[in-house]
């Protein structure tokens, strides 16, 4: 998804609404930012892993990407 998708697709929601990302074992997170970042594609093969990951700045091959950061809880 890119960003214009995904600014497509929120502009469908109201926008007083919440924003949130699921929680690292259950519930939902306030999402508090968002980063650039350049990405490796199809970098990792194992389920549990998420597709992609995050590149070394010189890495010729790297994607841009953002991430949407969420709440990191320490309670």
């Amino acid at each position: 998804m890119t960003v214009k998708e995904l600014s497509l697709k929120l502009s469908t929601f109201p926008p007083d609404a919440n924003i949130v990302v699921p929680g690292y074992e259950g519930g939902f997170a306030d999402v508090t930012g968002a980063r650039e970042i350049r990405l490796q594609k199809d970098a990792n093969k194992e389920w549990y892993y998420g597709r992609h990951e995050e590149a070394d700045t010189r890495d010729q091959q790297a994607v841009k990407a953002v991430v949407i950061v969420g709440e990191e809880r320490e309670d």
